[in-house]
């Protein structure tokens, strides 16, 4: 809550506001506020008095209780000496008048189109201003103490807070320096991959007229998301064009798990946790070599799980988030995280007509670039003699480069299927308004990118994350079988020339003996 100087000393107390004084026809004073389109003020009477000029001062004398700051039956009565001291002394006065300060019906809200509000023939003396308009989208209130002795009117500039949500994307099958891994809307990934997560809200430029400033994060995470954890809390300023970390924060945060049923979740259906931070303004004070700027940010990043619950295709796992502040709320603002399926269909090579071809198995691998190595995406799938499979299906797979490999080789003399090879591509969104679908295109290539692969086409016609395609094995080359015809030639004119080489082995020898 902002710090509120000494009521009696002083003349306007307002953040970012300016005040310009018009001299007033009679003792009845006019108070005009500009600038104040959305918002509704309420005016309560503190004291009122006799003005009096002191040199070219104009000053309050004969103070007495107004009407919304009495006690029984004081109203118009002179206030004690020692109460306005204690006011006068107070580190917070305007706290000290809230709780005794009685109903007022001097209610005012700019006209439709208009952003002036007026209050009329008001006794000179101290009135609190207050901005009682609902819970605020983007903006804080302007809580404003004022001594009237003469027409003012005051322009209220009231700061903006906004809040976002982002997710990391990157592709394990590409190097760090390849891949585009900036926080964006959208991103997809595999089951099992801790998915980086990051909140934040754009501080108020009024942060430092404030005592302590309390902010809260509200999360709703996807259903097939894990718990949230790793998380990191930290300011940030952009320094030459480049965000760093101008604090780490370690303590004087809390996270609640289990937050839902709490009134400051109904803004967000399935709140799944909050981030409490409890005074902003505290880290400031507690770092001598950091001053607030404008434009800092508030940061909490945190990763969680990608389950095999998660939705998968098109649909995505949208979650959204936004922060209470002292003075209202941000608006809401979401991210999704994409993932994929594939669907291979094992057919018969070289036919006519598509044939599946039961009894295969398959194993499907993906490249890790980081390791440089390629790991099984689960186990192998393969049916058994009773149930052998002809469709094979992965799900929840992320872009990158995989290796279909068959594990098993489906009987009746078939040829092991060759490894391959493929790359999935996809194109989604970077700035998602959630109003649409963010998966834009979908594509599996094989390795050298020349021909398609797989392809994410439904049954009508449409993109819905869920690739699928046929993958074929050919049978051996078969040699001539024994009795074919061919055959039979071959043995009987070997018998001819076994016969003719015996009789002339034979006749040879005989010529020998008669020679000797």
């Amino acid at each position: 809550m902002k710090k509120l100087i000494s009521i009696l000393l002083v003349l306007v107390m307002i953040w970012a506001i300016s005040i310009s004084v018009f001299a007033a026809d009679g003792q009845n004073v006019t108070l005009t506020i500009t600038g104040a389109e959305g918002h509704t003020y309420k005016l309560y009477q503190i004291f009122v008095g006799d003005v009096d000029q002191e040199g070219d001062k104009t000053v309050l004398s004969n103070v007495k209780y107004g009407a919304h700051y009495h006690p029984e039956g004081q109203q118009d009565k002179e206030v004690p000496k020692d109460v306005l001291n204690t006011i006068a002394s107070s580190d917070d006065p305007e706290d000290l008048l809230d709780a005794a300060l009685r109903e007022s019906d001097l209610v005012a809200t700019p006209e439709e189109g208009e952003s002036t509000v007026v209050f009329e023939n008001l006794a000179p003396g101290y009135y609190l201003v207050k901005d009682v308009s609902a819970d605020l989208d983007g903006e804080t209130k302007s809580p404003i103490m004022l001594q009237i002795l003469k027409n003012v009117s005051i322009a209220s500039k009231h700061a903006s807070i906004v809040s976002e949500k982002k997710v990391a994307d990157k592709n394990d099958s590409l190097a760090p320096e390849e891949d585009d891994r900036d926080w964006k809307d959208v991103a997809d990934y595999d089951f099992g991959d801790m998915i980086p997560f990051r909140l934040s809200v754009t501080l108020p430029s009024t942060l430092e007229h404030y005592d302590t400033y309390e902010l809260v994060f509200h999360d709703s995470k996807a259903a097939g998301l894990g718990e949230a954890e790793e998380f990191e809390v930290y300011i940030e300023r952009i320094v030459d064009g480049t965000a760093e970390k101008i604090i780490e924060i370690t303590s004087g945060y809390t996270y609640d798990p289990h937050p839902c049923g709490k009134t400051t979740c109904d803004f967000l259906n399935n709140c799944s946790f909050t981030v409490t931070v409890n005074d902003v303004v505290a880290y400031y004070k507690n770092d001598p070599n950091v001053t607030f700027a404008n434009g800092d940010k508030l940061v909490v990043e945190y990763k969680a799980e990608l389950l095999d619950t998660a939705n998968v295709g098109s649909a995505g796992n949208v979650n959204s988030m936004f922060v209470h502040h002292p003075d209202g709320h941000t608006a809401v603002d979401s991210v999704t995280v994409l993932t994929y399926a594939l669907t291979v269909n094992k057919i018969i090579g070289g036919v006519e007509t598509r044939e599946l071809l039961p009894g295969a198995g398959f194993t499907l691998r993906k490249w890790i670039e980081e390791d440089e190595e390629w790991i099984d995406i689960g186990d192998e799938i393969v049916g058994d003699e009773e149930n052998p499979l002809t469709k094979f299906v992965w799900r929840g797979l992320d872009g990158g480069k995989y290796k279909l490999v068959e594990t098993t080789r489906p009987k009746g003399g078939y040829n092991t299927m060759p490894d391959l090879i493929f790359v999935i591509n996809a194109t989604h969104a970077e700035t998602w308004l959630g109003n649409n679908s963010a998966l834009w295109n979908l594509i599996a290539r094989d390795v050298n990118n020349t021909k398609n692969v797989f392809a994410d086409i439904d049954e009508n016609g449409f993109e819905d994350g869920m690739l699928e395609g046929d993958v074929e094995n050919y049978k051996g080359i078969v040699l001539p079988e024994t009795g074919a015809e061919g055959t039979k030639w071959f043995i009987f004119g070997g018998a001819i020339l076994v016969l003719f080489a015996s009789v002339f082995m034979i006749t040879r020898k005989k010529m020998s003996v008669y020679e000797d």
